[in-house]
């Protein structure tokens, strides 16, 4: 198979007849710059940079992946609407860029969303966490407008390079739920105090923001898609079963839902302990979903529950990168590829491969399934 073929194959449930058709998917987006020789601050400078950086990986690990990640490290940080220092900025030139999780939403916002809607109120809140802040008026409105264009222009230019060398991307734009986004934007521990003293506030201003954030995904993407959604806070490493089923999942569904419906896959980056919550998934529509796991999940028991359902993509943990030897990845690449045997499954690191992973250890991991 191809590197398309095995990545649809695995996408749509498909049968596996060797191991060979596995697709291995190592998310690499800052550690580019390590077997490259440059610094974070280099691999920030331009979309350019990083993408020659990620090749030159690729080159000394000695094999290609898959499938591939689609955004350079500056638009990445710039996507997830948070606060951020940045290397060679903020930071040293070889540090890892910083989210800062403040509280830049107030409890009065919610009503502003429900009066006015989530993009008035969207806008004006990307513009104050910039570095430095940014006033809005007539001018800056379009400068912040601009921002999302030109990050939406380079993932095109690299799906366009990629398509040339035949190799997918994991997704082609991405978004996030109003709940997830809310969390991070009041801090989690006001958040917190949110759900509980002012519950129904929270939940319309979630209901009023999801067909906004449904169309905004929408007008990037085309049928075939896929879109990620970065759903951070809606773990069990965060919160219950209970409070995901009344605060998060109506809202995520009907986002998963509406893509589906479109003819797109739903990439769910699903960070932290995800396992009391993927019961609910079996109500989404079958093979719509890609559900990424980073380590947290058992990813055995996850199979168990998402068989026959959905993907999922997983998860040879970042300590076991960085500490293992390559025997101890071999092995646990071993029980995953073992595990993939089933169909509907992406091998690949936990979330993003660790800045101190060493080269042999990766060089196991997208070696793995080769005969």
């Amino acid at each position: 198979m191809t590197h398309e073929e095995k990545f649809t194959n695995a996408v749509n449930l498909g049968p596996v007849r060797s191991k060979s058709d596995i697709p291995v998917y190592p998310m690499i987006m800052l550690y580019a710059a390590v077997p490259a020789g440059k610094t974070q601050a280099d691999i920030f400078r331009s979309n350019k940079d990083w993408l020659n950086a990620l090749i030159e990986t690729y080159e000394k690990i000695g094999t290609e992946p898959d499938v591939v990640f689609p955004m350079n490290p500056k638009d990445t940080s710039f996507i997830e609407q948070m606060k951020v220092r940045l290397p060679g900025k903020d930071l040293g030139d070889d540090e890892m860029f910083q989210f800062l999780e403040e509280e830049v939403m107030s409890r009065d916002d919610y009503q502003t969303i429900i009066d006015k809607g989530y993009a008035a109120w969207q806008l004006p809140f990307v513009a104050s966490i910039q570095n430095p802040p940014i006033k809005l008026n007539s001018l800056t409105k379009i400068k912040v407008i601009l921002k999302f264009i030109q990050t939406g222009m380079r993932v095109g230019q690299n799906r366009k390079y990629w398509d040339k060398r035949g190799i997918p991307m994991m997704f082609h734009t991405g978004t996030a739920p109003a709940f997830d986004t809310f969390s991070l934007s009041r801090r989690m521990e006001n958040f917190a105090y949110d759900t509980f003293d002012i519950p129904d506030l929270v939940k319309e201003a979630c209901r009023v923001s999801t067909p906004s954030i449904i169309k905004t995904a929408l007008q990037t993407a085309k049928p075939g898609d896929r879109i990620a959604i970065f759903a951070m806070r809606s773990s069990a490493t965060f919160i219950s079963p209970d409070m995901f089923e009344e605060f998060s999942f109506p809202y995520l569904k009907q986002m998963v839902d509406s893509f589906h419906a479109k003819g797109m896959t739903s990439v769910i980056h699903a960070d932290g302990n995800w396992l009391p919550q993927l019961p609910y998934f079996l109500e989404l529509p079958p093979k719509s979903c890609i559900i990424e796991l980073d380590g947290d999940t058992d990813i055995f028991k996850a199979k168990e529950i998402l068989k026959g359902h959905h993907c999922i993509r997983g998860d040879v943990p970042a300590g076991l990168l960085a500490f293992g030897t390559e025997s101890e990845v071999q092995a646990y690449c071993d029980r995953l590829v073992e595990l993939a045997m089933d169909g509907g499954m992406i091998i690949g690191s936990g979330c993003e491969v660790p800045l101190n992973a060493k080269i042999e250890n990766l060089r196991v991991l997208m070696n793995c399934t080769k005969e």
